[in-house]
């Protein structure tokens, strides 16, 4: 592997002091770019080296640092990803997650590969970089707007106002600026950076949005133009006949809904049941072709049919305009709180979006509140006189508008599904849904596809660390179908698809554009000259996870907070996943996926696991 890129970056960062008001530039270390790549691992490396142990999320000294890849704004399919890492709002731990659209490739165009934000303003302000002239602005004005609206006033000020133009927004809302902790960044009006409250960190530091524009052109060698080209045709053929992208291509994940609810993956009504009535209505046939009318807004380099802006063609929602609601919106805001009505779904997304909430935890907080109304454990008077029951359009809508503003008891659940359940007490512990120190998981019923619940529990990043591969095989991850040892198999299958997803998640393009690892690195040698082999790759993935545990371990991580919640834990009572659980096998599974990653049984990578990853300045965590 040669160790520094000769194509793929623009090599500077930005550093934000917003305490002191000023802004720099600085080159990025080649050898960090050879280690780390970009995205999630340059990301969790700035936020390892300059951010101190105990550090309050909300603290000035925390970092909040923007990411791109070495993909990002090229011509390989859905390209215009960037991550955001710092410290979970929720948790106090790690956090990096991602969004698409074009905010990510519009950053590298403006000059820059990454921002580091540090400090905070006494007033509300927003970055404005245009080609590498950068300028902190007074949002004042801004305050108080949603995310949609910031948006628009700020291409507006900046002299575009549509989606074709070459400037990108990324806002918060109501909720990032009152510091609810699962606050989300939206950019491009409807691309969502979620987990772990980042949007709740930059509320905190007064930042209101950042805007880039430019016209910069990213680096490549000439004489590898051709090469690149031919690797990204390739790509794009894999990525569209993998299963993912047949169905993202057609449907979008919309198409997921059916498969899922056959297997009894979708939530419904805080996973108390997986029976619904009217699954039809939530078919992506149906929902294309006879409830929304489309127009077509793909991302950056996007070669799928998969994001639309939506209008509701009939039903009591008629008329509504948003963002074509992703599967799990359609699941968390639709059979999870008891409504069966799409329309009413694309209303609420529209709305969540635009206050700037994650909707993992705003489905699961909502539910459990649902259910609590049923039970009678909690009245209209103790909710701010809103009493949300299940299918209640409207008593959701008041609460997420009550959420996102900390108005009465919106303030309570701004704090997230654990601490709200811990200090409702009673049966709320026991219906509470989330993973870790108090993350909600993805917007599936995870009891049953226990992939998918696992590699929650154990991750590092505040989301999903790995990919659900239990059911089906990898050649090229040396995975083969369930064996014997169904326990050992699990936690072996995360240690291997854990560093290959994030790995991925350096280089800045969409998951569900997904090609093999070898044309992957094919595609990255061409444009960087760095000669990766797969190996290579997946030493980079295993680097990241590592350093995220030790990260993690460094603000006091335990074994017993790879975790979930009680109730994720008791199997479904109907459905096809009736009578089954995780639980009793998580610990073994657990344990196999130390083993597999060369971590001791308390989940801490061992002295030679760190050495032979060039982690060594990570050794003093191990005492």
């Amino acid at each position: 592997m040669k160790r520094f890129p000769q194509g793929g970056y623009m090599q500077k960062l930005l550093r934000v002091d917003l305490s002191k008001g000023d802004v720099s530039e600085e080159r990025i270390r080649l050898d960090l770019i050879s280690q780390y790549v970009g995205g999630t691992g340059l990301g969790v490396r700035l936020l390892y080296d300059e951010v101190k142990p105990g550090i309050d999320p909300y603290s000035s000294e925390n970092r909040l640092v923007f990411v791109t890849g070495p993909l990002s704004g090229t011509l390989v399919p859905g390209s215009g990803t960037y991550s955001v890492v710092t410290k979970n709002a929720l948790t106090g731990l790690a956090v990096s997650a991602q969004a698409n659209g074009f905010w990510g490739a519009r950053l590298k165009y403006s000059g820059y590969d990454a921002i580091v934000v540090q400090g905070a303003s006494e007033k509300p302000v927003y970055l404005h970089i245009d080609n590498g002239k950068v300028q902190i602005e007074d949002a004042s004005p801004l305050a108080g707007k949603d995310t949609f609206e910031t948006d628009h006033l700020l291409r507006r000020k900046y002299g575009e106002d549509g989606f074709e133009d070459k400037i990108s927004v990324a806002a918060i809302g109501p909720a990032g600026e009152h510091r609810v902790r699962f606050a989300c960044i939206v950019s491009d009006r409807g691309h969502v950076v979620a987990s772990g409250g980042v949007g709740a960190v930059m509320g905190s530091k007064n930042l209101k949005a950042i805007v880039v524009q430019g016209h910069q052109g990213i680096p490549i060698d000439p004489s590898e133009k051709e090469s690149f080209l031919q690797s990204v045709r390739q790509w794009r053929g894999e990525a569209k006949n993998t299963a993912m992208g047949k169905t993202v291509d057609q449907y979008g994940s919309l198409g997921f809904f059916i498969p899922y609810h056959s297997r009894g993956w979708v939530p419904v009504k805080n996973l108390t049941t997986n029976v619904f009535p009217g699954e039809k209505f939530f078919e992506g046939a149906y929902l294309r072709r006879k409830l929304h009318r489309l127009q077509a807004r793909s991302c950056h380099a996007c070669t799928f049919h998969h994001c639309h802006v939506v209008e509701v063609k009939k039903g009591r929602y008629k008329g509504t305009i948003g963002e074509e609601p992703e599967y799990e919106i359609l699941a968390g805001f639709g059979p999870n709180w008891g409504i069966y009505d799409p329309g009413a779904v694309t209303m609420l997304n529209d709305l969540n979006d635009r206050l700037g909430m994650d909707a993992k935890e705003a489905t699961f907080l909502i539910s459990m509140i649902m259910e609590g109304v049923e039970k009678g454990l909690i009245r209209k008077k103790e909710m701010s006189g809103i009493e949300p029951r299940w299918g209640n359009v409207r008593g959701a809508a008041e609460l997420l508008r009550k959420i996102s503003r900390r108005e009465g008891f919106g303030d309570l659940l701004a704090e997230g599904v654990m601490r709200a359940a811990h200090t409702l007490g009673g049966e709320f512990p026991d219906m509470a849904i989330y993973v870790k120190r108090g993350n909600a998981p993805h917007i599936h019923d995870p009891r049953t596809r226990w992939g998918t619940l696992f590699t929650q529990a154990i991750s590092n990043t505040g989301s999903q660390e790995g990919v659900d591969m239990t059911s089906r095989g990898s050649p090229e991850l040396g995975i083969d179908k369930p064996t014997a040892d169904p326990d050992e198999y699990l936690g072996e299958v995360q240690a291997k698809t854990g560093p290959a997803r994030q790995f991925a998640e350096c280089l800045g393009f969409c998951y569900y554009q997904t090609s093999s690892l070898k044309t992957t690195a094919e595609t990255l040698n061409c444009l960087t000259g760095m000669g990766y082999g797969v190996e290579d790759c997946l030493n980079v993935g295993r680097r990241v996870v590592n350093l995220l545990r030790m990260f993690n371990r460094r603000e006091g991580m335990q074994k017993e907070d790879d975790c979930f919640s009680p109730r994720l834990g008791k199997p479904p009572v109907d459905g096809p996943g009736k009578a089954k659980s995780l639980a009793p096998t998580f610990e073994r599974a657990r344990s196999a996926y130390y083993r597999a990653m060369g971590w001791n049984e308390d989940g801490v990578p061992t002295r030679e696991t760190l050495e032979k990853l060039d982690l060594h300045f990570t050794l003093p965590v191990l005492g």
